[in-house]
This record gives C-alpha cells, structure tokens and sequence, in this order.
C-alpha cells in the first residue's frame, strides 16, 4: 500500500499541499499575528483615545454644572436686587408724591387763604363805598349844600388820611 501511495500524484500533490502549509505557515502566521497584534495595539489607542475623550467630557460637564450652579446664584442675586431696586424706588416715589400732595395742599390752603383775604377786602370796600353813599344821599337830603360840602371834605381828607396808614 505504501509503494501505491508512493506512485499515486494525489498522494504527492497532498503532501505537497502540506509542505507547502508548512513552509507559507511560518511567514503567514507572523504576519497574521503582526495584522493582529497591530489591529490589537490600535484598538487600544482608540480606546485611550475614546477614555481621554470620556474624562475631557467628564471634566466639561463639571465645569458646565460649576457654571450652571454660578448662573443660577447669579440670577437669584440679581432678581433679589432688582426687587430691592424696586422696593427702594416705589418707597421713594410713594415719599415724593407723599412730598408733593403735602405741597399742593400747602399752596392750596395758602390760595384760600388769600382769596379769604381779598374777600374780606373788597367786602370792607365795598362796605365803605356803600357807606359812603348812604351817607351822601341822607347829607343830600337832610343838609343844605354848604355842610354838605363842608362835611364832604372834612370825611374825605380823614379818609384819606386814614388809607394812607
């Protein structure tokens, strides 16, 4: 069996076939454990790549909620000013229009005052021209023209005399 085996081109084309394997294995596998350990050492580049982008994002989101938490106390700050801007300003405008009622009110009563004055005044005027002709028509009618006369000079220099002081 041995010698058929030895004259059969099957047989040699087999053993070639696995010398062949034997002699290619070698180089093949080396370079399939070089594409390997290659396609390995990339992957764990990637990986520490993928890592250092992971902590970079990692140390962004804390900067960003650092951030965020800074923001939010600043708009509490700044909405607790503005509400004590505004208190601060309706107290003051509520003290002005306070100051300028008070104001009106002053100038008012002074105005009455005043129109109280002139209407006593023109009354006491008007009293002492009423007066005046009640006196002219009772000398006109009771007195001859010369006390009359006399009389009507005497009244109006004193009068005279008295609006003077």
């Amino acid at each position: 069996m041995i010698s058929y085996l030895l004259s059969d081109a099957k047989f040699w084309t087999a053993i070639a076939f696995v010398i062949f394997l034997l002699a290619t294995f070698r180089p093949i596998k080396s370079i399939l454990i070089k594409n390997l350990d290659d396609k390995i050492k990339s992957i764990k580049e990637n990986i520490g790549e993928a890592e250092k982008v992971k902590e970079d994002a990692e140390k962004l989101l804390i900067g960003v909620n650092e951030n965020e938490k800074k923001l939010g106390d600043m708009i509490s700050e700044i909405n607790q000013n503005a509400k004590s801007k505004i208190e601060f300003i309706k107290n003051e405008m509520t003290e002005k229009l306070k100051q300028k009622t008070n104001r009106h009110k002053e100038l008012t009563e002074l105005k009455i005052k005043q129109l109280e004055q002139e209407a006593i005044t023109e009354i006491k005027d008007m009293t002492a021209h009423l007066t005046i002709e009640v006196v002219k028509n009772i000398f006109k009618s009771k007195l001859d023209d010369k006390v009359q006369d006399t009389l009507l000079q005497s009244s109006l220099k004193d009068l005279s005399s008295y609006s003077k002081n």
